[in-house]
């Protein structure tokens, strides 16, 4: 294989632009459309979005290079595992020798730390850098020790993922908060003679409370979504973890009561989503409540039920793999959200 090649799967190409999606779905999806409409569907100097599009695209490349440089030390010391669970897939000490591996681990985390401090120093936040370095060790030693603790690997990559939404929506209502004053000014030059400042300025905070409100949505549904995967992949990935003493649920508890695991955590999840959906009836937006239905809930219940009767590797294998795309779809509820935000 092409090194090059080799080390674009290593990396996992495909789930690196999911991210990057992800944040700049957070950001022009939920972010951008709810502050728009405050300002009564202008695009308005001043009002808008406060971080520059430069340090948007930064601060998702540091997410991005993070994640990858996850994927390089966990598949660094997996290999073992590897041979037993996807022997085919194999990349470090196959197609990239081990010290590379690590070099470009090393090399890929330190870029985004300092892309992290930039950022940091930018926002006139130093505590900022503490994310980046907060991820980048939480998946080294996910990678060295979590993954193989009953849950707590499940928990870590769960709370990782959940990281990537909140972190788009941080970033900005930091920056939104911080610029308020400035936010409140221009509006009232806008408005009638003699509007309170007070008044607009509860308005402004009641906007990015509800931006606030979104974003954790999204990272609620990323958490509780991985979560039900990573267990789904536990069981998948039994045998290798059985046989060099990884101490998944799967192995564990068995897979039976993993299986009971990943079903609780969905009726969780479908129990989330249809509290979202009630809000919807009240507010009358049917269409928000059949894309959830659609594309959420219903591929949900196929898994739950899947799941009862997946034996086969590759039964468990189908099931990963539905749960990433029910994960996509929530992504893509954004671009929904958009146009009804900004058209209705």
């Amino acid at each position: 294989m092409n090194p090059i090649i080799a080390f674009i799967k290593l990396i996992r190409l495909p789930n690196l632009l999911i991210i990057a999606l992800t944040q700049y779905a957070i950001r022009f999806g939920v972010i951008y459309p709810i502050i728009y409409t405050f300002s009564g569907g202008q695009d308005i100097d001043g009002v808008g979005l406060k971080m520059t599009n430069l340090d948007f695209f930064l601060l998702s490349l540091s997410t991005v290079m993070i994640a990858a440089a996850g994927y390089i030390i966990n598949d660094y010391f997996d290999v073992k595992v590897d041979r037993v669970n996807r022997p085919d897939k194999i990349i470090v000490g196959k197609y990239i020798k081990r010290r590379m591996a690590m070099g470009s681990h090393v090399v890929i985390n330190t870029i985004a730390i300092l892309i992290g401090g930039y950022l940091a120093y930018t926002l006139g936040n130093w505590k900022l850098i503490f994310i980046q370095l907060f991820c980048a060790g939480a998946l080294w030693y996910y990678s060295t020790m979590f993954k193989k603790q009953v849950i707590v690997g499940n928990v870590v990559v769960a709370l990782l993922a959940a990281m990537v939404p909140f972190v788009a929506g941080l970033y900005e209502l930091i920056l939104q908060h911080a610029f308020s004053d400035d936010t409140v000014n221009t509006l009232l030059f806008r408005l009638e003679q003699y509007t309170p400042f007070e008044e607009v300025e509860y308005l402004l905070i009641e906007i990015l409370s509800n931006v606030m409100y979104w974003v954790l949505g999204f990272s609620l549904f990323a958490f509780v979504s991985t979560m039900i995967r990573e267990i789904i992949k536990d069981i998948e990935d039994y045998e290798g973890d059985k046989k060099y003493f990884s101490n998944t649920l799967a192995v564990v508890h068995g897979k039976v009561k993993a299986k009971i695991a990943a079903q609780g955590v969905a009726l969780v999840m479908l129990a989330l989503v249809g509290y979202l959906q009630y809000f919807q009836l009240q507010g009358k937006d049917m269409a928000s409540f059949m894309y959830f239905l659609f594309t959420i809930q219903l591929p949900l219940i196929y898994v739950i039920v899947k799941l009862q009767a997946a034996q086969e590797k590759a039964d468990y294998a189908k099931l990963s793999m539905n749960m990433k795309l029910i994960m996509l779809m929530g992504i893509l509820y954004t671009a929904f959200f958009y146009y009804s935000t900004i058209h209705f």
